[in-house]
């Protein structure tokens, strides 16, 4: 198939070179332009917080996921599904999405916000350490090539990007042109997945031990790996005030495909198998994005429900105050806000549909 000829790595184009790597500096240059340093810096104010999902991410999620692909492997499923599950658990956790649905849902946005940019920033040194830790006997990953690697493409890049916004005109640029920034990005990535695709469907998978319904299994134990991290996630968190907890929940449950796909391509580079182990990364995203959506309208209801049996709720109802208002929001007004996230949620998700559209053209 041409479109398939143009995307694979022995193209003439040379997608390696010409689209990957100037994509992830590209990618990681915006990330730092675009990042307050100020949002970090707020989340060290509840402390406690913090360590909750960076241990949740960085230990928890890949604890489970590890039960969960040994399990599998000695049951014989394939092996590179296996090792893509693995290094989808150590990516750190998404920012726009896991705001907007926090957000829709009725939780601390400054929470999400914080610990999201935050967790983000951990992720460009937790992954590769994580990856190299827990697939050292399973892949071949040389640690001094992929950290040159990783200090070339994503730390200067990103550390180059805070340093420019410290020139005034450039920081008010970078901050009203953000969201055509995060479409560059996924734009980008819409080409890296279509290029992924495209090495994926020139290979004999059978070769490699993998069929093509170990594809539509691999969706499965997606949906079956995010609800059981979701279930863990709000079980061990009833310490946290409702608004809080939902932010905490949609913060540590979450996988980023825009920075998790550069990075997984910065180091498997040079590895044949490099976009097998991609896939249930991005087969992971459309799962996450679902049941947001479906948990959002219930976890509302959990903080309206929290607000009404506050002592200050309480007292208003005494007093006789307008039965349509609820933790002193307007009805109407909450549910005009319900809305417009919602609506921004789908909106967003052009890249959804780009993305099935990519890996169509591929095949």
């Amino acid at each position: 198939f041409p479109l398939r000829e143009i995307g694979g790595d022995s193209s003439i184009l040379m997608p390696k070179y010409t689209l990957k790597l100037p994509g992830v500096i590209m990618i990681f240059l915006s990330q730092g332009l675009c990042l307050d340093p100020t949002a970090v810096t707020k989340a060290f104010t509840q402390f406690h917080i913090i360590m909750y999902v960076s241990i949740f991410v960085f230990v928890v999620y890949p604890a489970v996921v590890m039960i969960i692909t040994t399990l599998l492997e000695s049951m014989g499923y394939s092996k590179y599904f296996c090792t893509g599950m693995i290094v989808t658990s150590v990516m750190p956790t998404t920012t726009a999405m896991s705001t907007i649905l926090t957000t829709m849902s009725g939780g601390k946005v400054a929470v999400a916000v914080a610990n999201a940019t935050l967790n983000n920033l951990m992720g460009i040194v937790c992954t590769p350490a994580l990856v190299m830790l827990l697939l050292s006997g399973t892949v071949s990953v040389d640690f001094g090539k992929v950290a040159i690697k990783l200090t070339y493409s994503i730390l200067v890049p990103f550390f180059c990007g805070q340093a420019l916004r410290s020139i005034a005109i450039i920081k008010d640029f970078a901050v009203k042109n953000k969201p055509k920034f995060s479409i560059f990005n996924h734009a980008v990535l819409v080409a890296m997945i279509f290029c992924s695709f495209c090495n994926i469907f020139s290979k004999q998978l059978s070769d490699y031990g993998v069929e093509w319904y170990h594809v539509l299994l691999q969706v499965l134990l997606n949906v079956v790996v995010h609800l059981l991290v979701c279930i863990v996630g709000w079980v061990t968190t009833p310490w946290a005030s409702m608004p809080d907890r939902i932010a905490i929940f949609f913060v540590a449950v979450q996988k980023t495909i825009v920075m998790g796909l550069p990075l997984l391509n910065e180091l498997f580079n040079d590895d044949p198998l490099r976009d097998i182990y991609a896939l249930p990364l991005i087969m992971y995203h459309p799962v996450e994005l679902i049941v947001g959506i479906l948990a959002g309208g219930r976890m509302r209801r959990l903080v309206e429900a929290s607000d009404q049996d506050s002592p200050t709720a309480q007292k208003r109802a005494l007093r006789n105050l307008p039965s349509l208002e609820i933790g002193g929001q307007d009805v109407g007004a909450i549910a005009e806000a319900r809305a417009l996230s919602l609506y921004n949620m789908m909106k967003r998700q052009w890249f959804l549909c780009c993305m099935m559209a990519a890996i169509g053209l591929a095949f």
